[in-house]
């Protein structure tokens, strides 16, 4: 690689990550229906054909979103694998009202086109058999994975009947059983 193309590479790279960045931050905040490639595109900062650059569509943004989120869970870590993705989970639900607009955007998303999950179809079925293949206890970090899975859930649809001091003791116990 010639190091004239190194810094492009870096940009290319910076300006997908803004792009991503300023959507989620829309998803946020307004939802995935309201969220608009002009809006992005002005709150990453980028000229609305550096966004399509990127990401020729909005389908193709959303997937890139997914994707990201997905990618989490493959990243290297302290702990096991199971262990990790509670972890992700868990840190997202300390934010309740911004993972609930947030899931609910990208429910409403996929409701419209399944397919935009196939990366994480992909990402949960690598989990399970990084799990399977170094956890001394599967079945358990399953388990534990399962439960923190349906918790977020519960936030995410704001029908969980947890106090905090409730949520953080159980958040405790399932990452206690992912780690054994």
């Amino acid at each position: 690689m010639s190091p004239e193309k190194t810094p492009e590479k870096a940009t290319k790279r910076t300006s997908r990550e803004a792009i991503l960045d300023a959507a989620e931050a829309l998803v946020r905040e307004q939802g995935v229906n309201r969220m608009t490639l002009d809006a992005v595109a002005a709150r990453a900062g980028l000229s609305k054909g550096g966004l399509l650059y990127n990401f020729p569509s909005k389908d193709s943004l959303l997937r890139g979103m997914i994707e990201r989120f997905a990618a989490r869970f493959n990243e290297p870590g302290e702990g096991s694998a199971a262990g990790r993705m509670i972890d992700i989970r868990l840190e997202a639900l300390a934010e309740k009202a911004q993972h609930r607009q947030a899931g609910h955007g990208m429910l409403a998303a996929i409701a419209e086109k399944p397919e935009l999950l196939d990366p994480m179809r992909v990402a949960q079925a690598s989990l399970w058999r990084t799990i399977k293949e170094t956890d001394a206890a599967p079945d358990r970090s399953l388990i534990a994975w399962l439960a923190a899975e349906g918790l977020g859930f519960l936030e995410m649809f704001d029908i969980s009947p947890l106090n905090d001091e409730e949520r953080a003791r159980i958040a405790a116990a399932i990452r206690a059983m992912a780690e054994g």
